[in-house]
């Protein structure tokens, strides 16, 4: 043969990391015989040894050694290569996907991408998961851009920006607005519509009760901002939401603020790759 067989030169490389034959041929489901066949071919084309056996045992020659060398690299090549091409990382996206952490779309100004929806190149997707998974996700790749409220435990090739703050309000209906004047005491004397024990605003507000000697009677729970809406405009009891969530149910003239909860204040933080300059990084940046 004129040239290299890639084919035999897999087949080494899969021996010498396995170091035996046997090993090899269970990796790669063929026989004992066709690897060695295989080798045999690679060393006549080399015109080397690659292999010499110790005690039964396969040990690569000085020249094998410098054939794995080149092995290691072109096959890394190869896996790159690969991903490149099916993940269509230099390809331009025609999307642009944004993670956001599990509750943080209460939190998140949707305003920011609104433009982004009109735009005919780029589709917009918006995934909600854990904070671990997104940015495990970010890491690959296969997301664009990560809402979050920490900057925390962010690997060294990644940045954050402050996008804004998270507020957070206890509102009820007009009944209960005499109870303004004292809070947070006051919250003892008005029924409490709490958040599930999935939710992190649950152990949030646990504090905020325990910090302020507050323990109102709890009359449900829930996490979907349409039922605690109903609650505060049916005069049932108070709940406790982010800023984006209280100015759309105060537009209920029902519905008053008795106060902000000021220990729930949180950051949010827009996650992206160093290296990735796209559109996602243009929405942080305010550049759209």
């Amino acid at each position: 043969m004129d040239r290299l067989n890639f084919n035999h030169l897999y087949y080494f490389y899969i021996v010498s990391m396995e170091g035996s034959i046997k090993s090899a041929a269970e990796k790669l489901f063929v026989s004992q015989p066709t690897i060695s066949d295989q080798i045999k071919l690679l060393e006549e084309f080399f015109n080397c040894k690659l292999f010499e056996r110790k005690n039964r045992s396969l040990s690569l020659t000085k020249e094998g050694k410098l054939a794995l060398r080149y092995a290691e690299q072109i096959f890394e090549q190869s896996r790159e290569l690969t991903s490149t091409l099916r993940n269509k990382l230099n390809i331009p996206k025609k999307s642009l996907d944004i993670g956001i952490t599990h509750f943080m779309s209460q939190y998140f100004l949707y305003d920011n991408i609104l433009p982004l929806f009109g735009r005919d190149e780029v589709a917009v997707n918006i995934i909600e998961n854990q904070r671990h998974l997104l940015l495990a996700d970010l890491e690959e790749g296969n997301l664009d851009v990560v809402f979050t409220d920490s900057k925390d435990s962010l690997s060294s090739n990644m940045d954050s920006y402050r996008m804004g703050v998270n507020k957070s309000y206890a509102i009820a209906h007009k009944k209960h607005q005499k109870h303004k004047k004292s809070f947070p005491d006051s919250l003892n004397q008005i029924p409490f519509f709490n958040y599930t024990n999935e939710s992190f605003l649950k152990y949030e507000i646990e504090l905020f009760f325990s910090k302020n000697t507050v323990s109102p009677k709890i009359i449900g729970e829930a996490d979907d901002i349409d039922l605690l809406q109903m609650v505060a405009e049916n005069g049932l009891g108070f709940v406790i939401v982010p800023e984006i969530a209280k100015n759309r149910i105060c537009q209920n003239k029902d519905v008053v603020v008795l106060g902000e909860v000021t220990e729930l204040e949180t950051s949010v933080w827009g996650i992206v790759k160093k290296s990735y300059k796209g559109l996602g990084y243009k929405l942080l940046k305010n550049e759209l």
